[in-house]
């Protein structure tokens, strides 16, 4: 090994380990998030599926919580993911270039996205999974040993557990089958890998059958509503990929463009290129979130080293640090800041909730055992619920995304009840009065964050069923014909005479 490959190595092996033990801090010190805590929900009621996406992030969370509760126990997998695809990255590399292996990697793992994400998400099994599954295609595109095709599929089912961004994966792939050697013999392998990630597939499909399609109706039909054509998106998403893949390395890669011809490189470049691109058409109608594209950014640092000089990524690291630095400055001021001097933000009654969760319990406490408690949002009840280790029903319509309470929560048990909804904002009593018998609204303050309580009593089961349930129902359970229906939930419960089926779709 030349002394430039040691000097690499051992920066390699530092970035790992300072770059865990960063990470560790972070997740001890970050507040829980409102999904974080949400998902948290998933993990105590291990499931094969769950409203919004696939299991994967419940069954990791499951997996934690017999060791604890504290956040950087159940942000380890979130805390490991990128860490995991930095060595694989070297580890893929190494017998091409080891130098340019290692600053693959570095690059990688010093990313902002990589080196300060800890939170818990959908994203760190779909990342770790695909990752594995594209490594071992193209393994096995060298060795032709069908081993390799079937776990790169075992990994690709693995991915769909984990979110529906694994079909961009999956597109890859077979854009890579079409444009490579047609033999009968590869076609059979790439038929295994198929056949290998169809059980997971299927597993899903099954829950959603019998669970009124809930992952579908969300991520097809419901959460769109703010969709259509701005010319802000698409900008906005350019800014993006500049951001994530850096102008130097982008300058770099157009300047070499005329060497994007080894296969190697042809097929982490198709891993980029295809989710990419389809996420580029996207934009025009959609904003792109960042986490949305996570778990293909390990493939483009693949694809660069294998296309550009070692000294293009030397100096693209180098932009990477400085700009990662930058990262850890704000946190470092962001943190150091009095929680007041947030105040006039129009989000503060938000953060003062998420950082000062015992405070606002404490003003619950008098009412513990003569209600049950509620907020109006599943990010609220998540949250709130965590830290008092008591469930918090969501009460009214909340929005389109996380509504695992339908599928939790009984209202029909809570008929004749008394309900406390805690509130962020000033309530309106045509929103809580007619559920009621009697209805009283009192309010508090914490670090001048003012917070609402509505007192009810004697819930009205039927009348909150026809008012709100059912608009519910037409609105997020309107399933379409089309899809075979073997169950579903929600009209189970509240309108079992009903059918949960669309009118026109």
């Amino acid at each position: 090994m030349s002394g430039a490959d040691l000097r690499l190595a051992r920066a390699f092996h530092w970035v790992l380990g300072l770059g865990l033990l960063l990470k560790l801090v972070l997740a001890a010190v970050a507040p829980m998030s409102g999904d974080e805590a949400y998902f948290l929900i998933w993990g105590r009621e291990p499931a094969l599926g769950y409203y919004d996406h696939p299991p994967m992030v419940g069954w990791l969370l499951a997996l934690m919580l017999p060791f604890s509760e504290a956040g950087w126990v159940l942000r380890l997998p979130a805390v490991l993911a990128s860490l995991l695809v930095g060595y694989g990255i070297f580890h893929l590399l190494r017998d091409v270039n080891r130098e340019k292996a290692y600053l693959a990697a570095l690059l990688y793992l010093v990313a902002p996205t990589s080196l300060l994400n800890v939170i818990i998400t959908t994203d760190s099994g779909l990342i770790v999974w695909s990752f594995l599954s594209a490594a071992l295609l193209w393994r096995g595109e060298q060795s032709k040993r069908p081993a390799d095709y079937f776990w790169a599929g075992i990994f690709l089912g693995l991915a769909w557990l984990s979110k529906y961004f694994a079909a961009l994966l999956t597109l890859a792939y077979l854009v890579h089958w079409l444009l490579g050697p047609h033999d009968a013999s590869r076609h059979r392998r790439f038929l295994l890998l198929l056949l290998a990630a169809m059980p997971f597939i299927a597993l899903n499909v099954y829950w959603n059958y019998g669970h009124c399609w809930a992952n579908i109706m969300f991520n097809v039909f419901n959460r769109h509503g703010d969709a259509g054509f701005a010319i802000e998106r698409p900008l906005i998403y350019l800014a993006l990929l500049i951001y994530l893949f850096t102008p130097p390395l982008l300058i770099a890669l157009w300047r070499a463009r005329k060497h994007f011809t080894s296969a190697k490189a042809r097929y982490f470049g198709l891993c980029t290129a295809v989710p990419f691109g389809v996420f580029g058409l996207l934009s025009f109608v959609k904003l792109i979130g960042l986490h949305w594209v996570l778990s293909f950014y390990p493939f483009f640092f693949i694809f660069a080293a294998l296309v550009l000089e070692a000294s293009a990524l030397r100096r693209a690291l180098k932009f990477m640090m400085v700009l990662t630095g930058l990262h850890l400055l704000a946190i470092l001021v962001f943190a150091l800041l009095p929680l007041q001097a947030f105040e006039r933000w129009s989000k503060y009654d938000g953060m003062v909730f998420m950082l000062r969760p015992q405070t606002i319990l404490a003003e619950l406490a008098p009412y513990e055992d003569r209600y049950v408690f509620a907020t109006d949002g599943y990010s609220a009840s998540a949250i709130i619920a965590y830290h008092a280790k008591r469930p918090f029903i969501v009460f009214g319509e909340a929005s389109s995304h996380a509504r695992h309470d339908d599928i939790v929560t009984d209202f029909r048990a809570l008929d004749g009840k008394n309900i406390l909804i805690l509130l962020k904002k000033e309530p309106e009593f045509d929103k809580f009065g007619p559920y009621f018998r009697r209805v009283s609204f009192q309010n508090f303050s914490v670090e001048g964050a003012r917070f609402y309580l509505v007192l009810g009593e004697g819930f009205d089961y039927p009348r909150y069923r026809e008012q709100v349930l059912r608009p519910i129902k037409e609105k997020y359970y309107a399933v379409p014909r089309f899809l075979p229906m073997g169950g579903c939930y929600f009209c189970e419960k509240y309108f079992p005479k009903e059918a949960c089926r669309a009118a026109h779709r």
